[in-house]
């Protein structure tokens, strides 16, 4: 079955789902971005072929829309267009911080989704974290399984735990990708290409997460089974312990859960 999804905002979370989703040719014709900026729009839409329109009663034939602006922007965006969407219609807010209970306010009665994406998203290979107001039901959230779960993981949560999903899903690939910029940087000093390095210090860690994925093994057993005694693997994971490897992810995760307040 098809379901038209409305986009409200051509920033770059939107692109990167837009991108995700366009991974699918079939998507194409379901999909429209809202905004109101013709010129933005229509940079937005380059090399991608979809509809685009500064005309918000567009969104009347949505069965899904997405609200893809700024969180200071998110319920006055919801305010302006709710007199073209459908009452049947599931409305996602893609903001960090703003509660379903503030999105109610705006749409009483409607079904209402927070959802969490992240950048990988784009590539087909990104988590959205969601949590769902009373109204969503079973089928609405299989629907909505359909199609996320081509550009992503899709997990359900109940809505107290989205305020933490930004630190462990959405903010997170910018520590990985610190991480690959390190190993690049150290692999280039020992004189591999740039381009080389970052493509195998990104393969080590795409490698690694898809273990724990298809093993479903403790991250610890995976790791004791590239170390040995008194190798070289050992020696480098005790540096990362006197420099406060895990202290330093995990100062950084409570850090990012310290700026999200819902």
């Amino acid at each position: 079955m098809s379901y038209r999804i409305g986009f409200i905002g051509a920033g770059k979370m939107v692109n990167h789902i837009v991108k995700g989703l366009l991974k699918s040719p079939e998507m194409k014709d379901d999909i429209i971005v809202t905004g109101r900026n013709q010129q933005k729009l229509d940079k937005f839409n380059e090399g991608k072929g979809i509809e685009v329109s500064t005309d918000y009663s567009l969104l009347s034939e949505c069965d899904i829309i997405v609200n893809g602006v700024s969180s200071d922007q998110t319920l006055h965006v919801f305010n302006k267009v709710r007199a073209y969407t459908r009452e049947d219609a599931i409305h996602i807010s893609i903001a960090a911080g703003v509660s379903i209970d503030e999105m109610e306010t705006i749409l009483p009665q409607h079904k209402i989704v927070r959802n969490m994406p992240n950048i990988a998203v784009s590539v087909q290979e990104g988590v959205m974290v969601m949590a769902a107001n009373a109204h969503i039901s079973d089928e609405d959230k299989e629907t909505l399984d359909e199609i996320f779960n081509r550009i992503a993981a899709v997990a359900w949560v109940e809505e107290p735990l989205m305020k933490y999903a930004p630190s462990l899903t959405g903010s997170s690939p910018t520590y990985t990708f610190l991480m690959i910029e390190a190993m690049a940087d150290k692999a280039v000093s020992a004189g591999f290409p740039r381009q080389q390095a970052y493509m195998l210090a990104a393969q080590a860690v795409v490698g690694a997460g898809k273990l724990v994925l298809e093993t479903e093994s403790h991250p610890a057993v995976l790791k004791d089974q590239i170390t040995t005694s008194g190798g070289s693997t050992i020696q480098g994971v005790m540096e990362l312990e006197n420099n406060g490897f895990r202290k330093s992810v995990i100062q950084a995760m409570e850090a990012i859960n310290n700026a999200n307040k819902k």
